[in-house]
């Protein structure tokens, strides 16, 4: 027999596998406990099933760090957010788009933030509209949402010995594989 949920039938493979999204009372309650968002917390922020990640700095083209951005049409920065996450072996952080800033023209990207991972989010911004749209710290720029796992990871990403950004405090670019990824670069410019 399947079981049901809402309307989805889960095949016999899928019976006992589930995937528990946080809701903000849960959210609050690991907060309290000093894990999902170690520093930069403001309670505004939570939503129903998510947190709203604040612009800490913005990472420009020359990698520094400003506190206000004017970008371009088709540009593409990073962010640095204020938040510090700090996420449980036994939780999945998901970086997930506002509707707002869709809408805005801005296309926001984000890594999942693995069990065990300490950092700060770096996400990476694009300007698709035909308009400048300027950047400034403390503008709430995407959510988080937490997902519960069936189980702990044999090894965390804070255990793993090739993880590149890890406790990652300032931008790192492309940390550990920029030689690796500038040889494929030059190789594609040269393609082309």
């Amino acid at each position: 027999m399947e079981k049901v949920f809402g309307k989805i039938a889960l095949s016999d493979a899928l019976k006992g596998v589930y995937f528990m999204i946080l809701v903000d009372k849960d959210i609050k309650s690991y907060i309290q406990e000093g894990q999902l968002i170690q520093a930069g917390y403001q309670e505004e922020n939570l939503n129903g099933i998510s947190y709203d990640l604040t612009i800490g700095v913005i990472c420009g083209i020359d990698e520094k760090e400003n506190i206000h951005y004017d970008l371009r049409p088709g540009e593409t920065v990073f962010v640095k957010t204020k938040e510090k996450l700090a996420i449980p072996l036994n939780i999945l952080g998901r970086i997930a788009e506002k509707n707002s800033r869709m809408r805005q023209g801005l296309k926001v990207d984000g890594p999942h933030y693995q069990p065990g991972h300490v950092t700060f989010a770096f996400l990476r911004i694009q300007n698709i509209s035909n308009n400048t749209i300027e950047l400034s710290a403390g503008m709430r720029i995407a959510q988080i949402i937490f997902e519960e796992l069936t189980n702990k990871p044999d090894v965390p990403y804070s255990e793993q010995t090739d993880a590149a950004f890890k406790d990652e405090e300032n931008y790192r670019g492309l940390g550990s594989y920029k030689e690796e990824y500038d040889k494929q670069t030059k190789m594609e410019i040269e393609k082309a």
